[in-house]
């Protein structure tokens, strides 16, 4: 064999990176674009709309058989899985959920971009309050900054 050979079966060889989020610890921020909410001001809306952040850990077993449970922000909600995508560094997610805020549920619609240690999605999150329709858009992103969760 020459060293062309042995370069090319190298290559084939080596191991392709699997789709998904690597597991680890997580840091994510979101920003709340717009929210129109029944029964909340939109003085309020804006004062509170901005930046949050939160950290989060996803387990290997989660990255294999629920990667979607590193854009779940509320531990309480109970959610529904409609789509899920990682594919192509393209991030496809709807779910419907309800929590105590919203017992009638919410459709949450996010698309966006990804690598194995970070992701930016868009979101519209649509749905109805005491019988009033409820529209929120939201940004996030996140990061893997570290590969255990300790």
């Amino acid at each position: 064999m020459n060293k062309w050979t042995v370069l090319l079966l190298a290559g084939l060889a080596a191991p392709v990176a699997a789709e998904g989020f690597a597991p680890g610890k997580w840091q994510h921020e979101t920003k709340t674009i717009s929210a129109e909410v029944p029964g909340v001001p939109q003085w309020v809306v804006k004062m509170f709309a901005g930046n949050s952040s939160r950290k989060s850990c996803l387990t290997a077993q989660q990255a294999v058989s629920r990667p979607e449970a590193l854009l779940t922000q509320d531990d309480a909600a109970v959610c529904t899985k409609r789509k899920f995508s990682l594919a192509g560094g393209k991030i496809i997610y709807d779910t419907f959920c309800t929590n105590k805020r919203f017992p009638e549920g919410l459709l949450v619609a996010s698309k966006g971009n990804y690598t194995a240690d970070s992701y930016e999605i868009s979101t519209l999150t649509t749905g109805t309050k005491e019988g009033e329709p409820v529209r929120i858009v939201t940004t996030g992103a996140g990061r893997r900054t570290g590969a255990t969760c300790k």
